[in-house]
Formats: C-alpha cells, sequence, structure tokens
C-alpha cells in the first residue's frame, strides 16, 4: 500500500497536505482506527495484490474509504475485477462514495470511466487540497 501511495506523490501539489510531520505518507493505520472500518485484501493465488477499505452504513450508502492495487498490477484490469467484487460482496448498498484529488488523473479516470462513478463536488476548492467526491447509484 505504502509503495502505490508513494508513487503518486509527485503527482500531487507540492503543498498537499499528504506528509505528516516525518515527511512520511500517512499509514492505513488511522483509517482502520476508525470503529466502522472493513479492510479487505484482494489475492491473486498467494500473493497479495491489493486491498481497500469500506465503510458499511446501516442506510446502505457506503464508503470506499481506500482501494489500492500492487504498482507490479496495475494496467492490468485487476483494480476493476477488485471493484467488481467488492460491489458483489455488498449487493445492497444503494450509493457508494469516495474521494481523490482531482491531480490523480489516473484515479479520476479510474472512477468515472471503469467503475461508473460521478464526480459530483469538488470540496475545498480553492485549497492545494482540494477532493473530488465521486458517488455512485446502484440500481
Amino acid at each position: 500500500m505504502e509503495e502505490t501511495f508513494t508513487a503518486s506523490v509527485p503527482d500531487l501539489p507540492e503543498d498537499f497536505g499528504v506528509a505528516d510531520d516525518d515527511g512520511n505518507i500517512p499509514s492505513i493505520d488511522g483509517i482502520l482506527e476508525k470503529p466502522d472500518a472493513t479492510p479487505l485484501v484482494f489475492y491473486q493465488g498467494e500473493r497479495m495484490i491489493g486491498g481497500a477499505v469500506v465503510i458499511i452504513n446501516d442506510d446502505n450508502n457506503n464508503i470506499l474509504d481506500l482501494l489500492f492495487i500492487d504498482l507490479n498490477c496495475l494496467d492490468k484490469g485487476i483494480g476493476y475485477k477488485a471493484w467488481l467484487e467488492i460491489e458483489k460482496k455488498y449487493p445492497h448498498t444503494k450509493t457508494w462514495t469516495t474521494v481523490t484529488p482531482p491531480c490523480l488523473v489516473r484515479n479520476v479516470h479510474f472512477y468515472v470511466n471503469k467503475c461508473g462513478f460521478n464526480i459530483i463536488r469538488k470540496d475545498d476548492p480553492k485549497s492545494p487540497d482540494a477532493m473530488f467526491v465521486f458517488q455512485k447509484v446502484m440500481t
């Protein structure tokens, strides 16, 4: 996971809030400390190739908090297959919501053009930490 996120750092604005006081990217620990966070892991054979963290709400308006794929597995359709597995695992979902920085064009393309999300707003549009908010309405 850290390698995947570290690879995105050059695409972020210099003052984007990804680094902590030590200059490290955030760890998954902060995400997993949320009481309602559900971690998922993706394997190919016996090798872990990615993971996700989802928040499943009582009203079935769920959140994709994190999705990552091993850098060696990019451009092979694995991220999309992982997303489809998440959708299958939670068939009662009404909506999925997630966020990503607008400057991570690869992520924006993935969510909109591959997974069927729509951009519903841009949080903090004047901030270097601006985020696109995506939503997918399930049928």
